[in-house]
C-alpha cells in the first residue's frame, strides 16, 4: 500500500494535483488549500490514504500527517466517504474539528455541503472517543499547537505559524482566538 509519495507536480487538475514519482505519474486527491498555493514544477511530499471501493480507487494526499489522521477518523464515521471527509476538512481543519468535537459544536459540521444534523450529530458522538480535544485539558500549548496546525493548514509555513503562535497575547482561550490573533499580525 502507498503510504507517502515525493515528487514534483507536473500537473494540477480541479481537485487533484499528478505527482511524478519515481517515473510514475500518480493523480492525487488533495484540500483545496494545497492545490490553491501548488504550482507545476515544485516538490511535495505527501502523505496518502489509499481509499478502494468497489468501483473506485482513488489516492488522497495530505501534507500534515494530522490531516490524514483526522480523514482517516472521519471514515470511520458511516455514511461520511472520501468526498464529505475532505470537504469536512476543508471547512474545519483538525484543530477546528478537534475543537467542534469537544464542545460538540454542530454548526461547523452542517455548513458542510452534504453533511446534514444528523451526519454532523453522528460524527461527533462518533469522534469524541477516538479524536483528543486540544481544549479538554486545558493547557495553553494544546491551544497553541492547534492554532499553529491550523495556521498551517490555511497555507502558513510551519515556521512561520510557529513565529505567529509565540507571539499570541497570554489571554488567549481558545484556538479561534489564537488564529484571528495570529491573522491580525500580519
Amino acid at each position: 500500500m502507498i503510504a507517502l509519495i515525493t515528487g514534483e507536480i507536473v500537473e494540477k487538475e480541479e481537485k487533484s494535483l499528478v505527482v511524478l514519482a519515481g517515473g510514475v505519474g500518480y493523480r492525487v486527491v488533495v484540500l483545496p488549500t494545497l492545490l490553491g498555493r501548488a504550482l507545476t514544477g515544485d516538490q511535495v511530499t505527501l502523505r496518502i490514504h489509499h481509499h478502494v471501493s468497489d468501483d473506485n480507487e482513488a489516492l488522497y494526499g495530505f501534507e500534515a500527517k494530522g490531516d490524514l489522521v483526522c480523514f482517516e477518523l472521519l471514515l470511520t464515521v458511516p455514511s461520511v466517504g472520501p468526498r464529505t471527509a475532505m470537504a469536512i476538512l476543508e471547512a474545519a481543519p483538525p484543530a477546528v474539528l478537534e475543537q467542534a468535537v469537544a464542545e460538540e459544536d454542530i454548526v461547523v459540521l452542517t455548513k458542510v455541503s452534504g453533511v446534514g444534523r444528523k451526519t454532523a450529530e453522528r460524527i461527533l458522538v462518533e469522534l469524541k472517543e477516538k479524536i483528543k480535544a486540544p481544549l479538554a485539558s486545558g493547557v495553553a500549548g494544546g491551544v497553541q499547537q492547534a492554532a499553529m496546525e491550523a495556521l498551517v493548514s490555511i497555507g502558513y509555513k510551519t515556521a512561520q505559524a510557529r513565529e505567529a503562535v509565540q507571539k499570541l497575547p497570554k489571554d488567549v482561550k481558545t484556538v479561534e482566538e489564537a488564529v484571528k490573533a495570529a491573522l491580525r499580525q500580519k
